[in-house]
Parts: structure tokens; C-alpha cells; sequence
């Protein structure tokens, strides 16, 4: 097969795995379905991934590099600690707003009993998740966040911003939207997200 046509062939599989495990978890998504939906044969599946598992493995992996890049992008910044807060806030929502399927996945991280590889994807949670712990902690030595559990405001944090778009419909009952994926809706969260980020953390009298 041409280098070519099984990168694209490989990527496909990729973006239709990771519409499957979002919309019916991994236990409903199949392999076979998946095949049909790329428009190969099952086989095919196993050239590039050993296992459903192996499959799994690769859409949360790629998923969760796709923010560490983010977040690592703005900490590399001379960038304030309160300005920096605020760029990790807007990455993280953009994030999960421009693909309906991330906070669906990640999600199901939190509450159900997936397998994975976790070689390969407990090195990048545990570098995400102390890259958080770690800023907060030093922006409240610097006197620029209130003195609040580390801890607790990376996982509120992230509570906050996976449960308005992996819970669609609810979000936009609750907000009196059609669809909390249209632009409008996107901008008014980002903004909303932000404003309830920075005045939880940021320290009195700090400003962005």
C-alpha cells in the first residue's frame, strides 16, 4: 500500500473510531462497524492496530496530546500568571468545542472502566494534570491566585468545562439555547467559562 493512501486510510479509521466510541461508548462500538464505515474489511483494522484496545488507546492518546501541545504552548509564553490562566481556559474550551466527540470520550474516562494501554496514556494524564497542579501552585506563591486547593480547582476546572459539552442537550435546556455547538453559543460559553475561571482564582486586586 502506498505511504501515501495508508496514512489517509489510518486516519480515517482514527476519526471514525472516535465518532463510534463517543456516540455508543466502547463497548458498543465494533470493530466490524467501524470497518464498514471506512469501507474496509475488519482485517484491515488489525494491520495498523493489534486490538480494540490498541485502537482505544490511540484516539485518547491523540486526543490528550492535542491539549498537552496547547497547554505547553501558553506555559512556554512570557505570559503573566493570570494572562496564562486565561489563554489555558479559552485552549481547553475551544478544545472540547470544536469536536462534539472529545467531551463525550473524555467523559467516559472519568466514569466508566475502559481499558487501555497505560503505558501509553497514564505518562501524558499524570504530565497534564501536574503541569496544572504545578502552575496553581506557583501562581499562588507569586500572589497572583487566592490560596485554594490545587487540587480541587484542577478538578473543578475540568468538571466545569467536559460536563457543559459532553451533556449537550441538558446545557442547552439549562441555557435556553438550540445547540450549545453553535458559534454564538461556543463565544457566550468561552467568555462565561472564563469570567467564572479567572474570578474564582485570580488573587483580589490581580487583573488580566
Amino acid at each position: 500500500m502506498p505511504p501515501g493512501r495508508s496514512s489517509d486510510t489510518r486516519e480515517r479509521m482514527l476519526e471514525v473510531a472516535e465518532r463510534q466510541f463517543a456516540q455508543k461508548g466502547y463497548q458498543g462500538a465494533h470493530l466490524e462497524s467501524i470497518a464498514q464505515e471506512v469501507g474496509v474489511r475488519k482485517t484491515a483494522l488489525y494491520y495498523y492496530f493489534d486490538s480494540k484496545v490498541a485502537l482505544y488507546t490511540t484516539v485518547l492518546e491523540r486526543m490528550l496530546r492535542s491539549f498537552e501541545r496547547r497547554m505547553t504552548e501558553v506555559m512556554n509564553r512570557d505570559l503573566s500568571h493570570a494572562e496564562k490562566a486565561k489563554e489555558v481556559a479559552d485552549h481547553f474550551h475551544d478544545l472540547l468545542a470544536e469536536n462534539p466527540n472529545t467531551s463525550q470520550i473524555m467523559i467516559r474516562i472519568f466514569v466508566d472502566r475502559i481499558p487501555v494501554d497505560e503505558s501509553r496514556i497514564a505518562p501524558i494524564l499524570k504530565r497534564i494534570i501536574q503541569g496544572g497542579l504545578t502552575f496553581f501552585h506557583d501562581g499562588v506563591k507569586a500572589g497572583a491566585f487566592r490560596k485554594l486547593s490545587s487540587r480541587h480547582v484542577v478538578q473543578s476546572v475540568i468538571g466545569m468545562a467536559v460536563f457543559h459539552y459532553a451533556g449537550a442537550d441538558f446545557s442547552a435546556a439549562v441555557l435556553g439555547v438550540d445547540d450549545v455547538f453553535a458559534t454564538t453559543a461556543v463565544d457566550w460559553r468561552r467568555e462565561e467559562f472564563r469570567k467564572m475561571l479567572l474570578h474564582g482564582i485570580l488573587a483580589d486586586g490581580v487583573t488580566t
